[in-house]
């Protein structure tokens, strides 16, 4: 067969073509995100860039899409200008395009085109890629426009969106007429979806607009909430811009002022993201809140850094879009105005001034003004809202809002007392506080929450502000009620809530000046409780788990529980089973309220195993009673199945720790594999823990085989990758040692394979047998955002000898890197010392290193010439590691 050679020529010269106007878009594309930049620097505002923007990407979008028409046959032209038109949708639409936005695009056609329109949308798609843009795009009739629409939230607000760039404005407006009857005709339906997608795009970038690191598009209050009144209003009013809600009445001008400015606000903050990122980048980073502040001048002032202030000033506007938003959805729904109105009517009245409705607490008719004119009616009414389960009215909140600075900031003695009767474990509890905090009535009962209110934690552990934290604590300690397991068993306990949540609510509000936040937390909490007058008994209570609040924690995620002495000071200071549940359920919350996922089943069980003991000494049990039971458990298994001597005389003098965590069976099999090891022989064992979802690895030696046994364990673990939880080592008769190991896997997101533990026990024997020290893989690092490093909490060595009557603890402060866990354990054993148990966590933006040491007569060190010596070694080692991470 002969090729047509005019068929390639044209091929050659459809492809010459193609790269030309590739090369011109892209220095197209590359002029315009320069002339962003330099409209940024001097000074253009953020919706004005945004749309000169767009008119840029306007002009490269036109130019490739001409040259590609262009190259159609006559007659193929044609048929496209008269039945195809090239659609802008979604933020492209609205002209509020980023630097590195994404392009949404749609070719909307007839259904008479034949195969032109696909052909010329793929090359439109490719053409726009390859010259440097994000493109998304869809090939749709009108029809399929608005059946898409009716079930796609996504698709239906891209559509209200959307703006003729090119082509058939016939066929455009006919789509968008189309569109708006699909729309008039289930308009409730429509909103409600388009309010459900949000609600859980929402909930997946945070709850709450306290977050320390908000994505500006996203997160609550962003930019996407004030796209959700425009979509609303077009849905719901058949308007979408901002001076046509106003003039509708949908919405005041004082609450439009307010999203205008918040819109500004965080279109700039938009800009600037993506010009210092390169590329499409909505994440608020901590270096880059840092960055940013520096930029604009904001200085510190009045106590608080500039970034402080800066990030202040960005919760302002956000918190004012989820204030204004939440009233303009709760009068743009039909339910909403009609429930509104016939609550003051069908609703039953309560004291003559409110009343309760079928869905919300209102005041009764023409008793507005009373309800909202005093501090101790308006907490009567969210008492109310507590004890019928019903959220108050939205007109009649808004009409709170905006008379609280105008209450007298003098508590009066009523007024404490409706405070006081919230704080009794509702379900709706926090979000009531959070509503009052969010329009100042929070501050006039407790002052403090003023200096909170959006006050930064500026680490890498915690993932809100200390006010949001403070509340969310309040949450999480209620969700307790529901746990099925140990957690719901002591909430339902616990006798007094009211002064746990009293402590849960102010715990942390000692944060934010120089002395340490507990000692400042001891005094808010008994001027807390003086200005509410809680009783005595109650306050002792309150100023004790303020100013107590890290310790169970601290012993319990730091400490080797396991040392029966830690345990009994433990016990002895809380003093009572009440306080205990107290301590126990404040912990658990204060963990979780840090942010997603830092409570897991790993941090139950260590406090639920501290609780027990401890509640076992309260009610007059000896801490390692449970040892003792399995002392006698494993004398009948020995009986049962008579072992040889060596099992024998090892199963004498167990250690008490060892007897307490490890069940019988698995014990006597230990001993039974140790006795039958060869003289310069180990075992290693690996089994998956399903519930926390974390290796256990148990080595079985003896101290012959090598020296230095436990750093040479932990630097094969981590050379594996392996993430060291926590280690316990027992030293048994005849020179025998057994090491547990708690380690997570970073490698596999469930169980390892069979081949990953055999290669895991490869490297221990490795470890065990050679002299050579362990090589650690390496590690890719992002680059540390500029001026973050500054803000990190500095490393430093902490030795307790007075805690525990068998150790001496030593904690390591540090930044987190591979191997230091190595280096460490490395520097204690050339100290001459030893490890018998050791802890692994996260404080703050740290990794801490507990470790809970002995000397060659297995005793506490106290010599203080050994422990500076061991302090100066640590010292040196993590300040090497932080100048290499630097």
């Amino acid at each position: 067969m002969i090729s047509d050679p005019s068929a390639h020529l044209a091929s050659e010269d459809n492809a010459v073509h193609s790269r030309h106007r590739i090369t011109l878009a892209a220095d197209k594309l590359s002029e315009a995100r320069k002339t962003i930049a330099s409209q940024t620097a001097s000074g253009a505002k953020g919706l004005q860039t945004f749309a000169l923007q767009s008119d840029l990407i306007d002009g490269i979008v036109l130019s490739v899409y001409k040259a590609i028409t262009n190259e159609l046959p006559l007659y193929q032209l044609h048929l496209l200008e008269g039945r195809v038109a090239l659609v802008a949708l979604g933020g492209y639409g609205r002209r509020e395009m980023a630097p590195f936005s994404d392009i949404d695009l749609m070719v909307l056609h007839d259904g008479a085109c034949g195969d032109v329109v696909p052909t010329v949308a793929r090359r439109l798609v490719q053409d726009l890629f390859d010259a440097g843009l994000q493109v998304g795009q869809s090939v749709r009739t009108s029809s399929e426009a608005c059946r898409l629409s009716i079930c796609d939230a996504t698709i239906l607000s891209s559509v209200l969106d959307a703006r003729l760039l090119a082509g058939n404005a016939v066929l455009f407006e006919r789509l968008m007429q189309r569109h708006a009857r699909m729309i008039s005709r289930r308009r409730r339906m429509l909103a409600q979806k388009i309010i459900h997608a949000r609600t859980e795009e929402r909930m997946q970038f945070g709850e709450t607009v306290s977050l320390l690191e908000p994505n500006i598009k996203r997160s609550p209050g962003a930019l996407r909430d004030i796209q959700l009144v425009h979509w609303i209003g077009a849905v719901i009013f058949g308007e979408s811009t901002m001076e046509e809600l106003v003039f509708s009445g949908a919405i005041s001008k004082s609450d439009a002022d307010l999203l205008r400015a918040a819109d500004e606000f965080l279109s700039s903050l938009r800009i600037d993201l993506h010009l210092s990122a390169g590329r499409s980048n909505d994440v608020l980073t901590r270096g880059e809140q840092v960055r940013i502040a520096q930029q604009r001048g904001i200085t510190s002032r009045a106590g608080l850094l500039g970034v402080e202030r800066f990030m202040q000033e960005y919760f302002l506007h956000t918190r004012h879009v989820m204030q204004v938003l939440e009233y303009f959805l709760e009068r743009s729904l039909p339910s909403g105005r009609i429930m509104g109105w016939l609550t003051p009517i069908v609703g039953h009245r309560v004291e003559r001034i409110y009343c309760v409705g079928p869905d919300r607490i209102a005041a009764a008719v023409g008793q507005i003004s009373q309800v909202a004119g005093s501090l101790q009616s308006i907490l009567r009414l969210l008492e109310l809202s507590l004890i019928y389960d019903r959220p108050v009215d939205g007109m009649l909140w808004r009409t709170i809002r905006s008379t609280v600075s105008s209450l007298p900031c003098r508590l009066d003695d009523q007024s404490a007392d409706r405070f006081l009767s919230l704080m009794r474990g509702s379900n709706r509890l926090a979000d009531t506080l959070r509503k009052m905090h969010e329009i100042g009535l929070l501050q006039i009962i407790i002052p403090q929450f003023e200096h909170a209110r959006h006050l930064l934690q500026f680490n890498n552990y915690h993932k809100y502000t200390v006010d949001e934290h403070c509340i969310h604590a309040v949450e999480k300690a209620i969700e307790c009620a529901t746990d099925p397991g140990w957690l719901g068993d002591v909430w339902r306990e616990l006798k007094r809530k009211r002064p746990l949540l009293i402590a849960l609510l102010i715990h942390d509000l000692g944060k934010g000046f120089i002395e340490d936040h507990s000692e400042v937390g001891l005094r808010i909490a008994g001027d807390v409780c003086s200005r509410l007058h809680v009783p005595a008994a109650e306050q002792e209570i309150v100023e004790y788990l303020v100013h107590k609040h890290l310790a169970m924690a601290h012993l319990a995620f730091r400490r080797d529980t396991g040392d029966d002495s830690l345990v009994i000071r433990f016990a002895v200071e809380v003093g009572s089973p009440e306080i205990l549940r107290m301590m126990t359920l404040l912990t658990v919350a204060d963990v979780s309220a840090v942010g997603p996922g830092t409570w897991n089943r790993w941090k139950s069980d260590l406090l639920a195993e501290l609780y027990f003991r401890a509640l076992g000494y309260l009610d007059g049990e000896s801490p390692f009673g449970k040892a003792q039971r399995n002392r006698q458990v494993v004398e009948d298994l020995l009986v049962k199945d008579p072992p040889d001597q060596v099992v024998l005389r090892m199963s004498e003098n167990l250690p008490l720790s060892y007897l307490h965590d490890t069940a019988p069976e698995r014990l006597v099999a230990e001993l039974k594999a140790l006795a039958g090891l060869a003289e310069s022989k180990s075992f290693v064992t690996t089994s998956w823990d399903v519930d926390n979802s974390t290796l256990k690895i148990t080595v079985g030696t003896r101290e012959n085989v090598a020296t230095g046994i436990f750093h040479r364990l932990t630097g094969a673990l981590t050379s594996q990758r392996l993430e060291i939880l926590s280690a316990d080592i027992h030293t048994l008769k005849n020179g025998f040692v057994l090491d547990h190991f708690v380690v997570q896997d970073p490698d596999f997101s469930g169980q390892p394979s069979a081949e990953r533990c055999e290669t895991i026990r490869e490297a221990i024997f490795n470890s065990l047998e050679s002299k050579k020290p362990p090589t650690f893989p390496k590690q890719w690092k992002a680059l540390t955002p500029p001026n973050l490093t500054q803000n990190r909490l500095p490393p430093r060595v902490k030795i307790d000898e007075e805690s525990s009557d068998h150790s001496t603890i030593v904690e390591v402060f540090a930044h987190d890197s591979l191997g230091l866990l190595y280096r460490i354990a490395l520097a204690i054993y050339e100290a001459g010392l030893s490890v018998r148990a050791a802890k692994i966590g996260t404080y703050l933006d740290q990794v801490v290193d507990a470790f809970h040491v002995t000397d060659t007569l297995n005793s506490k060190v106290i010599d203080p010439v050994k422990l500076n010596q061991l302090r100066q070694s640590l010292e040196r080692i993590i300040a090497e590691d932080s100048l290499e991470d630097a």
